[in-house]
């Protein structure tokens, strides 16, 4: 993330500060993108392995909508440290929802995500966002719908993107620079938080 995305926070925190929803919003899709490497991490970290590459790249393109549309309202902190702790929370509680499906469609072996003691409030936060066990169909349902309707320049690296490419590797694959990776990704990720909206209307 570094500089920019503090610099992204100050300036949507001032903006909250002010009541300025639209300059809110600008400022929070910037922070989708800065922490989109962040997201994976975090979503990886949490599943220790568990989910296969499929089940992965689910569970973080469902940590990534659920930032950009929903953490911009919940989001109560002031610092980066709260915003990166309430992310892990948001991908914990993710990966646990992707891998209770699994284990219903496939029986998958090995132990729950779940299973470990876990603080109470953090509990709360993951039964009252992850209740319905139909989101991770209805995540899947998404992509399939958004992905689409995506610029096909766009589309590609968001494919390779939600696939686990990194940027090198996406420039490889594609054949384009570095600079031109991170902004068909910066836009592609404003496409679909654009996009889900218009989904969940």
């Amino acid at each position: 993330m570094g500089k920019h995305a503090d610099e992204h926070l100050r300036r949507f925190l001032a903006a909250r500060d002010r009541g300025d929803a639209a300059t809110m919003r600008k400022w929070w899709d910037e922070l989708v993108v800065d922490f989109y490497d962040r997201i994976d991490g975090l979503v990886a970290a949490a599943h220790k392995g568990r989910l296969d590459d499929d089940e992965h790249a689910l569970a973080v393109t469902l940590s990534m909508v659920r930032f950009s549309n929903r953490l911009i309202t919940t989001f109560a902190g002031i610092s980066m440290g709260e915003l990166v702790n309430a992310t892990k929370t948001l991908a914990r509680g993710i990966c646990i929802d992707v891998q209770r499906r699994s284990i219903r469609d496939h029986r998958l072996e090995g132990p729950s995500l779940d299973e470990s003691e876990r603080p109470a409030w953090e509990l709360d936060e993951s039964e009252r966002s992850y209740d319905d066990d139909e989101r991770a169909a209805e995540a899947r349902d998404f992509v399939s719908w958004a992905l689409p309707q995506v610029g096909e320049d766009r589309r590609r690296v968001l494919e390779l993107t939600l696939y686990g490419a990194e940027i090198p590797e996406i420039m490889q694959e594609l054949g384009i620079t570095r600079d031109n990776a991170y902004q068909r990704r910066s836009r592609g990720l404003k496409d679909l938080a654009k996009l889900k909206e218009q989904y969940d209307e």
